[in-house]
Order: structure tokens, then sequence, then C-alpha cells
């Protein structure tokens, strides 16, 4: 490990004054070269212990620990952070709801990161973008903790927002957990499906009217046509959870007042199957993207392109309820008026 990284650490967290004075008393201390380059134990140690004022004990292990390139950081490493930030939050009456909020956090993280675990298959690419997608909303968090207890006197109005921004974040997290243990139970044929007969024309019509005020709000129809007449076996529920996801995603893309959603169903006498197709006006998917969009936390290459808000599992979850249906889902590659996927 290099000194110039680790002390580009400690700038960020102590501000550049206190981080030269420290680093000047310590070689001064242990007689250490200032042209000296390479970080020792004892320096490393001495940075660990500078920065835990500063984030707490297992932050600072974990900063350090990668900058000096020694583990990356892993679900449970999240995990000793977050027990610290409910810690903090603790010591404070004011911080109760947080504190509780954090607590259920706690809980359901231990059960994502034990449904990690069971998938082997990209584990750790898999658990190194988790990590990531988790730390960006407990960072926030600690962060804004971090300003009310340095602020008792902070203003009302200014100590709403931060608590609103914490809850947002804390909701956050919760949807990415619940999608990820969705996504685990549905991987490894623990989620039991039941299946039911529906018909398909009224189904896709009461799936229309759960957007109805959205629609309103942003001036955008969703619409059914030609859907054809059809008896389906299926998990109504979970296969509800595909259309409202594509569908979800078509009103992220699609512009106000402009924005239409059209859904088209008709039966294959042939081989007995049903084809939908969900399509939408908006800029379409890249076709660099096309054959990534169903894969876990996939984020497109092209730089121009918006990227929605959500966890990044929606479409994975629905390739795999699909393929519980013994049924496929993709996107019309030759459909250039936005984007078309069919089931």
């Amino acid at each position: 490990a290099y000194i110039q990284d680790i002390q580009a650490i400690l700038v960020k967290f102590l501000g550049e004054s206190r981080t030269e004075k420290a680093i000047r008393v310590f070689k001064k201390r242990y007689g250490i070269s200032p042209d000296e380059q390479l970080a020792d134990a004892r320096f490393i140690n001495f940075s660990e212990k500078l920065l835990t004022g500063a984030v707490g004990s297992a932050s600072a292990q974990i900063l350090i620990a990668k900058v000096a390139k020694e583990k990356p950081v892993s679900l449970p490493d999240v995990l000793k952070i977050l027990q610290e930030n409910k810690e903090a939050f603790a010591s404070s009456k004011s911080f109760e709801n947080q504190s509780y909020q954090l607590r259920k956090l706690t809980d359901e993280l231990k059960k994502a990161n034990a449904a990690l675990i069971l998938q082997d298959k990209q584990k750790d690419d898999f658990l190194d973008t988790v990590a990531h997608e988790l730390k960006t909303p407990i960072t926030s968090i600690y962060a804004s903790a971090e300003m009310l207890q340095d602020d008792p006197e902070m203003p009302d109005e200014i100590r709403d927002q931060f608590l609103t921004n914490m809850l947002n974040d804390a909701e956050r997290l919760t949807r990415l957990i619940n999608d990820i243990l969705d996504l685990e139970k549905l991987a490894t044929g623990r989620e039991v499906l039941k299946f039911e007969s529906v018909e398909i024309k009224a189904f896709i019509s009461e799936i229309i009217h759960s957007y109805d005020a959205i629609a309103a709000q942003q001036n955008i129809s969703i619409i059914a046509e030609n859907i054809s007449t059809a008896e389906l076996t299926m998990d109504k529920d979970k296969f509800a959870q595909v259309l409202l996801n594509i569908i979800s995603n078509a009103l992220k893309f699609v512009k106000p007042n402009e924005g239409k959603i059209t859904i088209e169903g008709k039966v294959n006498t042939e081989n007995q199957t049903y084809l939908l197709q969900i399509s939408d006006n908006g800029p379409g998917v890249p076709v660099i993207d096309q054959p990534y969009i169903f894969d876990k936390f996939y984020q497109t290459q092209d730089q121009t392109f918006k990227k929605p808000k959500g966890s990044g599992f929606g479409l994975a979850i629905c390739k795999q309820i699909i393929t519980l249906h013994n049924g496929k889902i993709g996107i019309d590659p030759v459909y250039t008026k936005g984007a078309r996927f069919f089931v």
C-alpha cells in the first residue's frame, strides 16, 4: 500500500490540514523519511485509529483495507457499518424511529446475505455489486445522521428534511433486499407457484386500471388492443408482477403528454401458446444492451441513455417467473418505434 493512497482517504474524512499534521507527527515519532512512499503495518494501524474517531472502527478498517487491497468489501462488512450506525442512532432519543428502521434493515440484510451465499454461480461478482448498491443509501444515512448529531441546534425544517432523506434511503434498501430475496427463491425453486385458470382479457384490463391515476397525472395512455379471449393457466399474482414491472419500466421512459403503452394478445392454436406484446413509444432499448437487460444489475453501456431508478432486479425476476411458467420473455429486436417486450 502507498502512503499517498491512504493519505487521500484520510483527507476526505479529516481534511487536508489535520491529515498532514498527523502524518508529520507520525513520521517524526518513528523516524520515517519524508520521502518514504510505501506504508508499513504501523502506518496502516495508525491510519485506522485516526479514521475510527470520524467514521467508526468497522468503517475505518474497511476503508483502509480497501486501499491496502487486503480484501474486497462484502455484505458482512456492510453489516458491520450498519451496526455502528444503529448504535450511534440509539444514543439519542430523537433517533428512536431511525434506530428501529435500521434494526429491521439489519435483520433483513442478514437474510439477504444468507440467501446470496446459496448462489454459487457468479457469486463473487454478485456480492460485489450488491455491496456497491447497498453502500450508496447506507452512506447517505450515515452522513445525515452525522450532520444531525454534530448540530443539535439545527432548525426544525432542515432536521425534518434530513430525517425524511434517511427514511427514503431506508425504503430504498428495503426494496433492494426484498428483490434479492424474491430472486433467490425463484432461482432456487423454493418459490411454489399457485396455478389457476385466468381469463386473460379481464386480467389485462384489471392490470391497466391499476395505472389509471398515474396515467391521468402524466397524461399517458395505456391501452389494450386486439386481445384474444383465452383461459390461461398461471400464477396470477406472479404473472401480474411481470406485467406491472414491464409497464412500470415503460412509464419511466415515455414522455408525459405524449406517452403511449399498448398491450396486445393473441392465441397460437398450432402450439397452444398465448403471445403477449407490450409496446411503448419511448426511446427504445439500445441494441448493445438488448442481450443483457434480463441480467441482474445490468447497466446500459450507452452513456447518453437515461438510467431509470430501481434495484436492477426487475427484469431478472420477470425472466425467472416466466421460466417457471414454461414460457419465454424477451424484447423484439426489429421494433423501431420504441420498445416492445413479448411474453
